[in-house]
């Protein structure tokens, strides 16, 4: 069997992604939503071990965090020269810090003197002074002055500099990287950027940043995250708006990222409902296109031929008033999003002007704890508006309690119920020698992030 018959035959029955792309009568398909690099990636289940043991976590501390490009935080929270903000990554702490209008740095948050932390969370001063005794530090990581000089003659100042971290910048993202002999983040992105080319990260401003604690692994969490075949069941909303499965979806692995790319909006062939157009107003998650349902109720049944051509029209006409003529350069299909890609190995930015970017990571030091973490990024017009303060919510807190995250936070808080569910049972498949099964297909993000994971704690 040749390798598009093997795709074929893995894929649900109906169009697929490139069909439906290339049947735009109006816009031609730009040529990185023709690419199909999806590939048999393997039926095996997953040992449960790297969710639930501290010899897993251990490892991804040595071999993964302290070697891998990590989004560590958006560059409009430190806009002025001396603004910095904290990263941790399980019992390492890292230091962000904007030291002039075009250079951010980042460092080990230590004092070199006794080893206390510089900074305990989100700052602004034009020097680094140790709160404990003083010892000082310019914004460039130079010794400035410490109290007693008299008392160290083993300080010598040029050699007393803080430990610099390697840093990226993409899209508006600071990236750090603690491996001083690692790729560049460029080369370790490789075309990933492509994606955006149209419709510029850096572009957007911080709309909502919501934090939470969730009792299970940071990779069982992000899973939840990586796939739409839970939607049916969880997020049975969908099954309404959407029709039911998203079985057009097209995922491929393309080096240290992968995207999973689709159109939910258009009927395809497992639909498991046929909707009315008053059905779907009732249950339409409005995101990336706040104000859609009212402008559907504003005009009779008859008036609005179908939702999917509905919603590309809204959408084109408000992003015009934000980005002008350059609307009418995007396909119907780049305007209605539904993309989402994850570069290994816990950024998650959505695709088009859909506002979602994910990150997760472990909690503190703690193997079955994490952070799930939501930015909501929208392209603005005129004067950057100022990033929206974090929200943060303890493990006890729903997402519900997070009002700025609009229709995603029932979402998410439908995802609570199961996730922390997840983390428990995967005990009981240890207890009876089983891993975890996936699907070959619906699961190619998954599959391929296990990939790299082993790839990586295995050097």
């Amino acid at each position: 069997m040749n390798i598009d018959a093997q795709r074929k035959a893995r894929r649900a029955p109906g169009k697929s992604f490139r069909e439906l792309v290339q049947s735009d009568p109006k816009h031609p398909a730009p040529d990185y939503l023709l690419i199909d690099k999806s590939e048999w990636q393997g039926d095996e289940d997953i040992n449960v071990d790297r969710y639930i043991t501290r010899e897993a976590h251990e490892l991804e501390k040595e071999k993964i965090w302290k070697k891998v490009w990590q989004m560590a935080c958006r560059e409009e929270e430190i806009p002025e020269v001396g603004d910095a903000i904290v990263y941790d990554i399980t019992d390492i702490s890292i230091l962000v810090v904007r030291v002039s209008r075009t250079e951010i740095k980042a460092y080990f948050n230590v004092c070199l003197h006794q080893g206390r932390q510089l900074r305990d969370g989100p700052s602004h001063n034009t020097e680094l002074r140790c709160p404990f005794h003083g010892f000082c530090w310019t914004l460039n990581g130079k010794l400035a002055h410490f109290p007693s000089p008299w008392d160290f003659p083993q300080i010598e100042k040029a050699k007393f500099s803080l430990r610099e971290v390697k840093v990226g910048r993409w899209g508006g993202f600071v990236f750090i990287n603690m491996d001083p002999h690692c790729e560049s983040l460029e080369s370790f992105m490789g075309d990933m950027p492509m994606h955006w080319h149209k419709f510029p990260l850096e572009d957007r401003y911080i709309a909502a940043h919501v934090a939470k604690v969730v009792a299970a692994n940071w990779k069982t969490t992000q899973e939840a995250f990586m796939e739409g075949y839970h939607n049916v069941a969880t997020h049975i909303q969908f099954c309404i708006p959407f029709g039911g499965l998203l079985d057009s979806t097209q995922y491929d692995p393309m080096g240290n990222y992968s995207r999973a790319i689709g159109l939910g909006a258009v009927e395809t062939a497992l639909a498991l409902t046929d909707p009315t157009m008053a059905e779907r107003l009732e249950t339409i998650p409005e995101i990336g296109a706040p104000g859609l349902v009212d402008a559907i109720k504003k005009h009779s049944p008859g008036d609005v031929a179908t939702f999917y051509e509905f919603s590309t029209n809204f959408r084109r006409e408000r992003l015009r008033g934000i980005i002008g003529d350059k609307a009418d350069d995007l396909s119907d299909f780049e305007l209605n999003g539904g993309g989402y890609l994850t570069l290994f190995p816990n950024f998650h930015p959505w695709w088009a002007y859909d506002e979602i970017v994910y990150r997760f990571r472990p909690y503190k030091d703690e193997h079955e704890m994490c952070l799930m973490e939501t930015y909501l990024l929208r392209p603005f017009k005129g004067e950057r508006p100022k990033p929206v303060p974090t929200r943060w919510l303890g493990q006890n807190e729903s997402h519900l309690e997070a009002p700025e995250m609009g229709e995603l936070a029932r979402i998410f808080h439908q995802d609570e119920h199961n996730i922390e569910a997840v983390q428990r049972g995967l005990h009981n498949l240890k207890a009876m020698n089983r891993g975890t099964t996936h699907g070959v297909y619906q699961s190619g993000k998954i599959r391929h992030f296990h990939k790299l994971w082993d790839q990586w704690v295995s050097r």
